[in-house]
């Protein structure tokens, strides 16, 4: 039942009616989706809140909740380009907003841009902690940072994991978590 004789029959014209309505409905969403990702990388396409004067950008809204060694995490960050770094808290100010932020959104854990380097601790562009805010307790029930995988040289906030609030723990880098990342 083609359409041989020149398509003028009721019957072809539906047809051909409907394949173009079907054509159009396919462009109209593939127009729509490059007019998304033309409109997400022209603002820089990863940011989910602005705070303070910079960018974050939060993973689990990103990669359907993949979790990260804090190695990939901070790849993760810097894969994203344009100055992208897995967070580092500067202020009492931004430390408070992102403990909303992983309150709000029902984060256990999150990796931070921080790092044991010597026998301190820094943030991967390098600066000192101005502030801090790690726990009281962990899993060994002591202070933190206190080591006690003996190999804890990454810096994750924790979301009331020991029943201490939202805190910042240090942790052994192959453990896996989401990342919240920033940029200037």
């Amino acid at each position: 039942m083609g359409c041989r004789s020149g398509g003028t029959s009721p019957i072809c014209k539906m047809k051909y009616a409907f394949l173009l309505f079907c054509l159009l409905g396919v462009a109209s969403c593939q127009f729509r989706g490059f007019r998304q990702q033309f409109s997400n990388n022209f603002r820089g396409g990863q940011a989910d809140d602005n705070f303070g004067g910079k960018e974050y950008h939060f993973s689990w809204r990103h990669d359907g909740g993949r979790k990260y060694t804090g190695g990939g995490a901070h790849g993760y960050c810097s894969n994203l380009g344009g100055g992208w770094q897995a967070v580092g808290i500067s202020s009492p100010n931004e430390g408070r907003y992102i403990n909303g932020i992983i309150s709000n959104n029902r984060q256990q854990y999150i990796w931070t841009g921080g790092v044991r380097a010597g026998g301190g601790w820094r943030w991967l562009t390098g600066e000192s902690f101005n502030v801090n805010d790690w726990s009281h307790t962990g899993g060994a029930g002591r202070r933190q940072p206190d080591n006690r995988e003996g190999d804890e040289n990454c810096l994750a906030i924790l979301n009331n994991f020991y029943r201490d609030g939202v805190k910042w723990h240090d942790v052994s880098c192959h453990h896996t978590k989401p990342v919240i990342c920033e940029r200037n």
